[in-house]
């Protein structure tokens, strides 16, 4: 079986229009302020979380591998997990039957923030102004509701993205569960984000090993600093192309869609964080610093794994070696 993985014209006008878009409206330079929040209307009026929902149901008719294309270019940029919220809430409350709720979700009259659940708390990314959350728990996506939830600040990583923790915790069960298709849609998304991080990492430490110079000749040169670069590269390749063959069997449905996707979370999180760390090693004492971006690629990559949680790779049916079934 072969695919011809060139980008299409339609793919290649989004991703074209959708650079442009951030470059004007998400410079990395934004985060340097530690209390800057993610506006999500102009992603909402590029039709952002309405990119793979069905025309009948207002969106845009794309596929699974668009919008992960999509989400590789917002994960570059550091986009708030917000993004990924809304893109996901539009599709939980259009599979739940409130098709209302899911256009004032995907046109930003709605607010959503993401959060993640621990064995004791609820913790939310960026809650003010959230009327909803998506909140990842151990068995699944959770669209909870936030009107008269009890909040209180929590300590962000490092100064990071602003950060709550919900007192009620018993609300979280009193949401909409996410079905199957678009909890396997949540691990595609967040695997992009955290593949548009490994690339950012990757570009930023080869252009700094380029320009930084010790003894007479630029750090790019020395043979331990070019080995972390190609050790970068070989990463972003490598979940690169899991990335389009879990989009393209999300989109066509296959049999092996779950194990492609659990397979390209497994890897995901690893080569982002690996990318992370090695830029920062790259840019030496600057790197552990708050004036370098460095340090928020790391912080993404941490908070990106944390909202993708553990993926049950192993239980999984390989496409080459199917589990054997177990007589009743």
């Amino acid at each position: 079986m072969s695919y011809d993985l060139t980008p299409g014209e339609e793919l290649t006008h989004i991703l074209y229009a959708a650079q442009s878009l951030l470059d004007a409206n998400y410079p990395l330079d934004r985060l340097r302020d530690s209390a800057h929040v993610d506006g999500m209307a102009p992603l909402a009026d590029f039709g952002a979380f309405l990119l793979s929902l069905p025309e009948e149901s207002g969106g845009a008719g794309f596929s699974a591998l668009e919008e992960a294309h999509l989400h590789a270019a917002l994960g570059r940029h550091l986009l708030a997990p917000t993004a990924l919220a809304s893109t996901l809430a539009a599709r939980i409350a259009l599979e739940t039957g409130r098709d209302g709720l899911a256009q004032a979700i995907a046109s930003g009259e709605t607010r959503v923030c993401a959060g993640v659940s621990t064995r004791n708390d609820h913790f939310l990314f960026e809650p003010d102004g959230a009327a909803m959350a998506v909140i990842r728990t151990d068995d699944g996506l959770n669209l909870v509701g936030l009107k008269d939830a009890e909040m209180e600040p929590a300590t962000a990583m490092g100064h990071g993205r602003p950060l709550s923790r919900l007192k009620d915790v018993r609300s979280v069960g009193n949401g909409f569960k996410a079905d199957e298709e678009t909890a396997r849609l949540h691990a595609l998304l967040t695997s992009a984000q955290l593949l548009g991080v490994a690339r950012a990492a990757r570009d930023l430490a080869v252009d700094y090993a380029g320009t930084r110079e010790q003894f007479g000749r630029p750090i790019g040169s020395f043979q331990a600093i070019k080995h972390h670069c190609a050790n970068m590269a070989i990463g972003v390749e490598m979940v690169s192309a899991q990335l389009d063959m879990a989009a393209i069997a999300v989109r066509d449905g296959r049999e092996d869609a779950a194990f492609q996707t659990a397979a390209l979370a497994r890897l995901a999180p690893r080569v982002a964080l690996q990318n992370a760390r090695l830029c920062i090693q790259i840019h030496g004492g600057i790197g552990f610093s708050a004036e370098a971006d460095v340090q928020l690629f790391l912080k993404q990559a941490h908070l990106l794994r944390n909202y993708l949680g553990a993926t049950d790779f192993l239980s999984l049916p390989s496409p080459m070696f199917p589990l054997a079934k177990v007589p009743a």
